[in-house]
């Protein structure tokens, strides 16, 4: 199976189940910017009264779920993992927090092609660069950075400068942020 394939098998079980939720992660970049691949999906999910045990029963048995809930670092939110029982494709799902702009880009998020003419829940552009480039911040990791560059030249002159600024402060990322949008700017 391809990435792609699992990410339809989970989007199918919350819609059934009517589980909000928005594909986040390198799936989201990739709608925004360049793909590039990845072995794992990323999901934020408001389970509500909903048990975790429901909505791994929908998805199927091809899945293990992790019973532990985990607490993830550089998100700050707490998470379940699937693990495909054939392959090593994992998925992440990530309780939607109390966290301003978590709640935020929730609500702002979008039906968008992901590929193969799937359409889904993903957060906006602007709600992808600013959570790469605070998460790049946390983590210090490179492959979020880069994402946030890309979706920014991609994007170049279609997203809402003044929204990225007011969180970047908040974030305490505009210095990245101004510095990669002027290198977008030099490649237009």
């Amino acid at each position: 199976m391809m990435a792609m394939e699992f990410v339809t098998i989970v989007v199918a079980a919350l819609e059934k189940l009517q589980v909000p939720y928005m594909v986040v992660g390198s799936f989201s970049s990739n709608v925004y910017g360049e793909p590039r691949s990845t072995h794992d999906a990323d999901f934020v999910i408001e389970l509500r009264d909903r048990s975790i045990n429901s909505i791994t029963a929908a998805i199927g048995e091809e899945f293990k779920l992790d019973p532990q809930m985990s607490f993830e670092t550089v998100t700050s939110t707490a998470r379940y993992r699937l693990s495909h029982r054939s392959t090593s494709f994992t998925i992440e799902l990530f309780m939607l927090s109390d966290d301003p702009h978590d709640q935020a880009r929730f609500g702002r998020r979008v039906q968008r092609d992901i590929g193969d003419g799937k359409t889904t829940f993903v957060p906006s552009a602007e709600d992808v660069v600013i959570t790469k480039l605070r998460w790049s911040k946390q983590a210090r990791r490179q492959k979020d950075l880069d994402d946030a560059a890309t979706v920014m030249a991609v994007q170049a002159g279609h997203l809402d400068l003044e929204y990225i600024r007011h969180w970047s402060d908040q974030h305490k990322t505009r210095d990245i942020f101004e510095r990669l949008l002027l290198e977008a700017r030099e490649f237009e």
